[in-house]
């Protein structure tokens, strides 16, 4: 067996062939596994629940309004947004080259400006991709997309609460293994292309959407986010008018400065010609007006971030001005995201559309929180199923306890619960063979063997 250094796949091509037919051949394998996990668990519930009486009044159309309608719209819009964003992602880490090139590729060379005890702990997490890259990679996928169907389909209870807290999990694995902290003990740190590392904010929206809906019916909570969003604006802000660290030259001795290095290398990714035509288009705008487009992103982000600040008396005085700012906001992550950041996927080995639009969906649900949603009443949801009365104690625990009151229970849930255990299992499906990966230190021999050939 071959043993290979952390964090690197030596003589390995990211788009090696029999690497990339074991990866297809694993997400097929993996693929239909799930879909039976989906049709068990749809089965189990079908079965118990055509076992049930009808209970009067307990009609799906009804409670599915008032589930609907008893969600506040700043919580919900962070669970659907964030689960839509982990199925893209699931789906990015399905490309052909993410098996192979992702440790090389990419997670590699984002350490390798950070200090070494960054480097240390990042090679310590990515050796099983580097030693597993087949199965570490169908494992990214199936969490991934899991994770994002288990958020889309929770939309109250503790289900809910649990899929925000694994979504707050996974997401700081990734942002430490995978995003290097973020960059954030990188030079170059900048808000115009992801820092402090868009996976940060999929556990700040986790963290909100495991909070007890009883956070979401006061307008404290909205201000709280806002607020934190307008510090964070405020300090990326001081952070990007920091002298000597080439963001205010478009040009550096004949060279392109900071930003127009950025982007100019960006431009060189393979994507819509377009695209790469518009990046290119900034990157000549920004090496001849490299002070003006620095200027621009201190002052604009420092701006927004004070109304933030102040979002509790704009909501009262100014309520448009607070809401022309969030407009703002939009046409700003927007231009950024598509003339910085270059949409973030493309490439084949882009893992995520980056972060614009996962802090603007956070600013907007705060922004949406300020106006809190009315407690509603518990009507909508179904009725409990009466437990028959035993003649004794005995009776009654193997009512309470029994295979009775287990199949009671599972023909009693509901159908966005039975999804959301089904997105459990495949989640397990791709966490369990990771964590056997993790236990193993020796290379899998497909890639000892594309190594050696």
């Amino acid at each position: 067996m071959l043993s290979l250094m952390p964090g690197m796949t030596p003589g390995l091509d990211a788009n090696d062939p029999v690497v990339v037919a074991a990866f297809r051949t694993a997400l097929i394998h993996q693929g239909i596994a799930a879909l039976l996990i989906f049709l068990l668990v749809s089965a189990v519930w079908a079965g118990a629940r055509g076992r049930l009486a009808p209970v009067p009044g307990a009609g799906k159309a009804t409670r599915r309004a008032a589930v609907w309608v008893a969600e506040p719209t700043g919580r919900r819009l962070l669970r659907i947004g964030f689960g839509l964003l982990w199925i893209f992602d699931g789906l990015l880490q399905a490309q052909p080259a993410m098996a192979a090139g992702l440790p090389s590729q990419v997670i590699e060379p984002t350490a390798a400006s950070s200090p070494r005890w960054v480097q240390h702990v990042v090679d310590w997490g990515s050796a099983t991709w580097s030693y597993h890259p087949i199965q570490a990679g169908a494992a990214a996928v199936w969490i991934q997309v899991g994770i994002g169907i288990w958020l889309m389909t929770a939309s109250e209870g503790p289900w809910s609460r649990l899929a925000g807290l694994a979504s707050a999990g996974w997401g700081l694995v990734v942002w430490v293994f995978g995003e290097s902290f973020g960059g954030i003990f990188a030079p170059g740190l900048t808000w115009l292309f992801g820092a402090p590392g868009a996976v940060l904010f999929y556990c700040a929206a986790g963290v909100l959407v495991a909070l007890p809906e009883r956070y979401w019916r006061s307008p404290r909570l909205g201000r709280g986010v806002l607020a934190l969003m307008g510090v964070f604006l405020a300090g990326m802000a001081v952070l990007q008018a920091w002298p000597g660290r080439g963001f205010w030259q478009g040009t550096e001795h004949g060279r392109p400065g900071t930003l127009a290095g950025i982007t100019a290398s960006m431009a060189q990714t393979a994507q819509p010609g377009f695209l790469a035509a518009w990046v290119r288009g900034f990157t000549s705008f920004d090496q001849a007006h490299g002070f003006a487009v620095n200027l621009f992103a201190v002052i604009v982000p420092a701006a927004i971030g004070l109304v933030l600040l102040a979002a509790r008396p704009l909501q009262a005085t100014r309520p448009g001005l607070l809401r022309a700012v969030v407009v703002f906001l939009a046409v700003l992550c927007l231009a950024d995201w598509v003339l910085i950041e270059d949409i973030g996927f493309f490439g084949g080995l882009g893992t995520d559309p980056n972060s614009m639009i996962p802090l603007f969906l956070l600013v907007v649900a705060g922004y949406l929180a300020l106006t809190p949603a009315p407690a509603v009443a518990a009507a909508g949801t179904a009725a409990p199923v009466p437990a028959a009365a035993g003649p004794s104690t005995g009776a009654g625990r193997r009512d309470r306890f029994g295979p009775g009151a287990l199949r009671r229970a599972i023909g009693g849930a509901s159908a966005r619960s039975v999804v959301s255990a089904a997105a459990v299992g495949v989640i397990l499906l791709g966490a369990v063979p990771m964590a056997a990966a993790q236990a193993s230190r020796t290379a899998d021999p497909i890639v000892a063997g594309s190594i050696a050939r």
